[in-house]
């Protein structure tokens, strides 16, 4: 996830298709509010929140969502104060007042007075003002002096996921005792030519604590695997043992 920060105000967020994937969702999800999108933008609000310094109490957060055709999603934030909502109103007002003008009756009555050709080039030249000022409605003049853009990359996920190779039940049941003092967010055990494989997701915001969990695979385990496309393999065709909280019962044993 891509996060851009225009300005003091304004903040873009480009989520890809294959990180929405990752985390169980779709593009129609976030478009449409669903139920199942409502953590990830609980967690996005909190994000853009803290990027725009919003006040809770005098400022409000407008969103808007837009799905792109490779199946991003683009989320736009605005924070707005009285005083912005009030500039915001006085430009519609203005460049309505400044559309009013251009398509008044008597340059009307004179484009159509045109040859083709003239009248072509008369039409263009007039829609191209009106699209100037439908702009000033979204882009003050003012917005240079908030700052240059700003992009930051943020994690959909605060977990990774690992495939540990391990030789015996044994094995087995002693790396799960040494994983119960780690943050084991979710953990598997499947069963694939005579091999175990435990399947975890460990919580990465604590460096520290990645460090020793890895330690801890290279003693115990014959093989670590991070975010490994044979993952699927194994869960796809290797037997289940344990779907949920392998780390759990077998820590009990």
């Amino acid at each position: 996830m891509i996060i851009v920060k225009m300005n003091n105000s304004t903040l873009e967020c480009s989520i890809a298709a294959s990180e929405l994937r990752e985390i169980g969702l779709t593009p129609e999800a976030i478009m449409n509010g669903g139920q199942k999108s409502s953590s990830f933008m609980s967690q996005l609000n909190k994000e853009v929140g803290e990027q725009l310094e919003i006040n809770p109490e005098q400022e409000v957060l407008l969103m808007s969502k837009n799905m792109m055709a490779d199946g991003s999603v683009r989320i736009f934030a605005v924070k707005m104060s009285n005083e912005d909502i009030q500039r915001t109103a006085d430009r519609v007002r203005a460049s309505a007042m400044e559309m009013l003008n251009l398509v008044e009756q008597g340059r009307i009555d004179e484009i159509k007075e045109m040859s083709a050709s003239e009248k072509g080039e008369a039409l263009g030249s007039m829609f191209m003002d009106i699209t100037e000022q439908v702009n000033r409605i979204y882009l003050p003049e003012d917005q240079e002096s908030q700052g240059s853009p700003s992009a930051v990359s943020r994690p959909m996920m605060d977990y990774d996921r690992y495939m540990i190779t391990l030789n015996t039940l044994e094995d087995v049941r002693r790396f799960a005792k040494i994983c119960k003092g780690f943050p084991v967010k979710a953990s598997s055990l499947y069963k694939s030519d005579d091999r175990y494989y435990m399947v975890m997701k460990i919580q990465n915001e604590d460096d520290n604590m990645v460090y020793e969990f890895r330690k801890a695979c290279v003693e115990y385990a014959e093989e670590l695997m991070v975010d490994s496309p044979l993952e699927a393999h194994v869960t796809e065709t290797g037997d289940c043992l344990i779907a949920e909280d392998a780390v759990t019962h077998l820590a009990a044993l």
